[in-house]
């Protein structure tokens, strides 16, 4: 059965929905998706490819694709530069970066992808210090969630 997925940009500026089967949940940790995302990995859904319904913003999305190496590609907000679902290179997929998703994906992740390429500072260490916000050190009076 299809599940609906909703989402938007960082700014709003840019709102879609997607109605598809998921095939997929994964963490990415190739080179290409940590330099677009800034982070570790990128964790996107892997769904059955369908069109995307933009409700707002469509003239807004960018997308940009890779002439090197892998088939590797990303779409984005052209004002706040959020990462946004885009078709496949090879059209057998879309993919939904999760961040984007207005509510929770519909399966949890089930396995991460170019782990060989994930460098040593890479880790999430779930023995490390939690806080609900900025860490104390901000002086922002954030609070210690770890406990």
């Amino acid at each position: 059965m299809p599940d609906m997925l909703a989402g938007q940009c960082l700014c709003g500026a840019v709102a879609y929905r997607v109605k598809a089967v998921v095939l997929a949940f994964y963490y990415c940790e190739c080179v290409p998706c940590r330099k677009t995302t800034g982070s570790s990995a990128a964790t996107n859904l892997k769904v059955a490819p369908v069109p995307i319904a933009w409700h707002r913003g469509a003239d807004l999305v960018r997308l940009y694709r890779d002439r090197h190496g892998r088939h590797f590609s990303k779409a984005f907000c052209t004002i706040c530069g959020a990462g946004l679902p885009y078709i496949s290179r090879d059209g057998n997929a879309l993919i939904v970066p999760a961040g984007s998703l207005d509510g929770p994906p519909p399966m949890a992740v089930g396995h991460r992808q170019f782990a060989a390429e994930r460098p040593d500072w890479a880790t999430l260490d779930h023995e490390l210090p939690a806080y609900r916000g900025f860490a104390p050190t901000t002086d922002n009076g954030a609070q210690d969630v770890s406990s």
